[in-house]
């Protein structure tokens, strides 16, 4: 399988530093990150805001990272790989996100539905369920 640093060079682009930690801090979070989280998980020095901002713009448009809205102001991101599947449930009042195994998410036929009908070929997907955690329900928040 091909590293991601071995992709960004096969694509034209230069292997920084700040590219390979965004790879690398992506690839070690089972979570979608904003760009600040990313930032805070740099080891010193850290790269200034608009540096990490630039390198996840350049890192998205070839196709190594994946923007991810979770209804939030910022945007959050992920490493992307072929076969790669995302699963996870954000609580709509507190913002808390968790990732889960998919064990009974079988999306095989949405996937054949999809190559049927529009002719796309599935390589992954991102799947995100929207409720309240145990914590907000137990505040007396309504469900």
């Amino acid at each position: 399988m091909e590293r991601p640093s071995d992709r960004l060079r096969r694509l034209g682009s230069p292997v920084t530093r700040g590219r390979e930690e965004i790879l690398r801090i992506l690839a070690e979070s089972p979570l979608p990150l904003t760009p600040r989280g990313i930032r805070e998980r740099f080891t010193d020095p850290k790269p200034d805001a608009a540096t990490v901002y630039r390198n996840l713009a350049l890192l998205s448009s070839l196709g190594l990272v994946r923007s991810v809205a979770l209804h939030e102001r910022s945007r959050r991101y992920e490493a992307t790989g072929v076969g790669s599947h995302r699963h996870r449930v954000v609580c709509r009042s507190c913002g808390r996100i968790e990732a889960f195994p998919a064990r009974k998410c079988d999306l095989s036929r949405i996937e054949d539905d999809i190559r049927a009908h529009l002719g796309f070929r599935v390589t992954d997907h991102s799947l995100e369920f929207f409720g309240k955690c145990p914590g907000c329900l137990g505040k007396g928040n309504r469900p």
